[in-house]
């Protein structure tokens, strides 16, 4: 169970992780940090900690920091879970749109609400989180600049909304997966589930598809297949799936293509609890 628990995240109150976690576990105690590094250094620190981090957004994808420190980590997924994300521009005092020169926030909400600044000609600037930048606006008390996160990040830190659901698509949101060393038992409403591993091949030709090939043969659905620069090894490139259906096919799966690999990790099978 996670209600009742302290849960991890990156960001001030008032970000979207910490919303997602309200949102699902509206008893969980949820805790801040400032950077992806030290959320997970904390996770690592403690055996028993929990956290949900941002693993990819609908239209702007992936959160490059988070696969490369969990695949550096001893940690495991426990659940997938996906939280709407409305952008608004926030300012303080008075101040409306057309004082407003420069905007910040964390570089995924800058890139989910392009169109919005580049219609207005704002600049933008990147700041360590949504809410954090909002928090920023009410000690800085500046005018010319706003900050785009959530309207319950205007709410908490009592700045003006000067415009709301400026993503660029209406339909925006993020899918976060819940971390920990230790086990976390939960139940998917959709009873739908996932496996998420990473994995190294050799240079050779034929070698990803070859290897992509025995999950086919299995009836396996590879719901994402990303590629991410390999450590010590420049312009060479290790592999995260998705992986969607059963544990025995899976098992299969991945045993018949292990000698096609030079290295393997598998994250967990996981519920998902929402899309």
């Amino acid at each position: 169970m996670i209600d009742g628990t302290v849960v991890y995240y990156q960001g001030s109150p008032g970000a979207f992780s910490e919303a997602a976690i309200l949102s699902h576990w509206p008893n969980a105690m949820p805790q801040g940090f400032p950077t992806f590094a030290e959320t997970f250094q904390a996770l690592q620190d403690n055996p028993n900690a929990v956290g949900l981090l941002p693993i990819e957004n609908a239209y702007r994808g992936p959160v490059y920091d988070v696969l490369d420190l969990l695949t550096a980590s001893t940690l495991s997924i426990w659940a997938e879970a996906v939280q709407p994300v409305e952008l608004a521009l926030m300012a303080y005092g008075h101040s409306d749109l057309s004082r407003i020169k420069k905007v910040r926030s964390h570089p995924q909400a800058l890139m989910q609400s392009q169109m919005f600044c580049r219609e207005h000609g704002l600049i933008v600037e990147v700041a360590l989180d949504t809410a954090g930048s909002a928090k920023e606006l009410l000690e800085s008390r500046r005018e010319d600049v706003g900050a785009i996160a959530s309207p319950r990040a205007a709410e908490i830190y009592g700045l003006n909304i000067v415009r709301r659901g400026i993503q660029d698509h209406p339909d925006n949101r993020t899918r976060f997966w819940l971390l920990s060393q230790r086990p976390i038992h939960l139940t998917s409403p959709l009873n739908r589930m996932k496996t998420s591993a990473v994995f190294d091949l050799p240079d050779k030709p034929g070698a990803l598809v070859n290897y992509l090939l025995w999950y086919k043969k299995f009836g396996l659905n590879l719901s994402k297949v990303e590629s991410r620069p390999r450590p010590g090894a420049p312009f060479a490139y290790r592999f995260w799936i998705d992986v969607v259906g059963d544990a025995q096919s899976l098992d299969q799966a991945w045993e018949s293509g292990l000698s096609d690999l030079e290295w393997f990790r598998r994250f967990g099978t996981y519920p998902v609890l929402s899309e």
